[in-house]
């Protein structure tokens, strides 16, 4: 139940815990519900333009996403008879790092996000909680959610698997569920809305203090999940809720088929995270290049069995309907049912589907979204567009087929700039600033295929645009040279011949120098992190924090190896949380345990750029500021480069007495071939 406060501007959740039956009646009679619902919208508030695919002569556009017309999709949706229940729910990723949530962050506090204006105008009954709310930590949600910050949100927003302490700002603002009461043909209906997010949230974005419940499909800890949507749902029912919606943020509609077999008294599940856009062939898609449809809207579990079936004919025990639509206000999930008894009995066609968020089937922009939010997003935008962040001397590009596949002068001031960052706030998350000695950032996070001449301006859009994802530069401590190796031979295991192939795990480095051979046997890593071939295509690796070439080797197969202890910690590396946490199939960065890894909330890897450009290089990018950055820092041992030259022992010794060797110098790029092959050959 709602209470209006303040002039309609904001909601007071009634505790959902706290109703009795008393106050509504329990429906035991025919109900229609209207479900709307959408997720993953990413701050993807802006219209776009389109061209239709397969191409016409002339090729034709068309104008599709954002918010304006999102609004008038929702509007057309809503059914209007006083006999049905009309639900709107998120199912969270509610908004995303980038230009357009920047818009909103860059709002004098107390002022409500522009993400949050637009739940509100489109008057959202129950919002979900994904990943990417925690990606700046939890006082930027709670910011999201309330704020004025006096302790009350805007509306009610739904997590059941979250322990957010008592002194957290999320506290009391996100409930394991909420009731939504409507009248409906003169009767008071209650519906039960609970919520559930990834058990992966530590991993993938910064929760900082707040802990989940759970854990994945496969493991022991996906029971606990279960159980704990399961203990919210039986409270809701134990107070006559009869019809319980469960939005769900598992990243993965796997994990949502495997809950709803496990869940009892749950009628359908919202699904996020995955982008999956269920469809039925009648469902018309946007005409997009590989806008493809995922069979079917819904899909229909039988509780008793936990299996999915063809229909609600063939369902046994109670039927549990899944949803799931494509995200950035690409598509408004809109389901249909028929509850009889708490029971659905009957799923409404054609109007079940996901429908399309575009100017071909009529919508035309609300106003009051287009003023309030969508002018305001795209004139900051702009501005950024004309807001310069420096000038390049030298060439750079974010090409895909070269940022994967070897070290660019991009990449490598890329790297650079998150080490810088990572140096900048390792204290404000206790950390010793001289122990990061090294940088990396995979080469899949680098985007757009942008090039930059010499003389080019690089804009603060630009940076956002080759940059894009919430990355956030985090540091993982300690690591040691055998972690070291294992972390480079996955880095280069994708090449397929020198400077060719590769993928997103290529790695641009900062501090360090790499000679790899792309004819040797190449890591393997299994789909769930398991590494079954070590790879041994790692010839040298040579630590070098002023990237001047004047360091020390720490592994040498021309030496017979590691120079020193493979279990030693060398240094702390810097990085974004994607990769810190094994993304790109990282086994080894993955197993590491959390209390080696600290995430910097706040600080994306574009905003290191950023910083990176206007403070430490003054505006201005030369040559000498990337030094050793293009096809130096990792190539093939075919490169014709000159040797490194050792300097001073930068790791100390072990601990236990064991001196680290003086560095070497490689015996000339023919000699480290010539002995490389030969010691196979010995080893063979």
């Amino acid at each position: 139940m709602f209470q209006q406060l303040s002039g309609g501007k904001r909601w007071l959740l009634v505790s959902s815990l706290s109703l009795t039956s008393a106050l509504v009646s329990t429906t035991t009679h025919a109900l229609t519900l209207n479900l709307l619902h959408f997720s993953d919208a990413e701050s993807s508030l802006l219209t776009r333009t389109g061209t239709v695919s397969p191409t016409t002569t002339p090729p034709t556009t068309f104008e599709y996403s954002g918010v304006g017309l999102f609004a008038d999709l929702i509007d057309r949706q809503r059914n209007a008879s006083s006999t049905d229940f009309d639900l709107l729910v998120t199912a969270g990723d509610n908004y995303l790092s980038g230009p357009q949530f920047q818009a909103s962050l860059s709002l004098p506090e107390g002022q409500q996000f522009y993400d949050a204006k637009a739940l509100e105008l489109f008057n959202i009954d129950v919002g979900g909680i994904g990943n990417h709310e925690f990606d700046f930590g939890p006082d930027v949600l709670a910011r999201f959610i309330d704020p004025e910050g006096d302790g009350t949100g805007f509306r009610p927003f739904v997590s059941s698997n979250l322990i957010i302490p008592d002194n957290n700002p999320l506290k009391g603002l996100i409930q394991p569920s909420t009731i939504v009461t409507k009248t409906v043909n003169g009767v008071q209906e209650r519906l039960g809305v609970v919520g559930v997010t990834t058990p992966l949230l530590r991993s993938i974005s910064s929760p900082e203090d707040v802990e989940t419940i759970g854990d994945v499909v496969g493991t022991p800890g996906f029971a606990a999940l279960a159980n704990q949507v399961q203990t919210e749902v039986d409270k809701l029912t134990q107070q006559g809720i009869n019809k319980v919606v469960l939005v769900s943020h598992l990243q993965n509609i796997n994990e949502e088929k495997a809950l709803a077999g496990l869940l009892k008294d749950v009628d359908i599940i919202v699904a996020a995270g995955s982008d999956t856009r269920l469809a039925n062939p009648d469902d018309p898609l946007l005409p997009l290049t590989g806008e493809t449809p995922v069979p079917s809207y819904p899909l229909v579990y039988d509780s008793n069995t936990g299996t999915q079936v063809n229909s609600l004919a063939a369902v046994t025990g109670e039927p549990v309907l899944i949803v799931s639509t494509d995200g950035e206000y690409k598509y408004l999930g809109n389901l249909q049912v028929e509850f009889a008894d708490g029971r659905v009995t009957s799923i409404l066609e054609p109007e079940s589907g996901p429908k399309r968020n575009t100017s071909l089937d009529g919508l035309a922009p609300r106003q009051d979204l287009v003023e309030q939010v969508q002018n305001p997003v795209a004139a900051f935008v702009d501005r950024l567009k004309q807001t310069p962040v420096g000038v390049t001397n030298v060439p750079l590009d974010s090409i895909r087929t070269n940022v994967r596949a070897k070290s660019t002068l991009a990449g490598s001031l890329i790297a650079d700039a998150v080490r810088d960052a990572a140096r900048d706030g390792a204290e404000s998350v206790g950390l010793d600033p001289e122990n990061i000695l090294v940088g990396i950032q995979n080469g899949g996070g680098i985007r757009n295929d942008r090039r930059f001449l010499p003389g080019d301006t690089i804009s603060e859009f630009d940076t956002f645009d080759v940059l894009p994802f919430s990355n956030f530069v985090s540091v993982v401590t300690d690591i040691t040279a055998s972690e070291l190796l294992e972390i480079l031979e996955r880095a280069v295991s994708g090449q397929t011949a020198p400077d060719v192939g590769g993928g997103g795990q290529f790695l641009q480095l900062s501090g360090l120098e790499v000679v790899y051979d792309v004819t040797s046997p190449a890591q393997v890593v299994t789909a769930d992190g398991i590494i079954t071939t070590p790879g041994s295509r790692i010839q040298s690796i040579f630590l070098d924090p002023d990237n001047d070439r004047t360091g020390q080797f720490l592994y040498d197969v021309a030496q017979g190896g590691f120079l020193l202890n493979s279990d030693q910690g060398l240094f702390d590396l810097a990085t974004i949380n994607f990769t810190a946490n094994g993304g790109d199939n990282f086994a080894t960065l993955a197993n590491i345990p959390q209390n080696r890894k600290f995430t910097l909330s706040g600080v994306t890897y574009q905003q290191a750029l950023e910083q990176y450009i206007r403070g430490n290089l003054g505006g201005t990018i030369d040559e000498s500021d990337i030094k050793s950055g293009e096809g130096i820092r990792a190539r093939d041992v075919s490169s014709l480069v000159a040797p490194a030259t050792g300097g001073q022992v930068i790791v100390p010794g072990d601990g236990n007495g064991v001196s680290v060797p003086e560095p070497t110098t490689l015996l000339g790029l023919v000699a480290v071939v010539g002995l490389t092959r030969l010691k196979r050959r010995r080893a063979n």
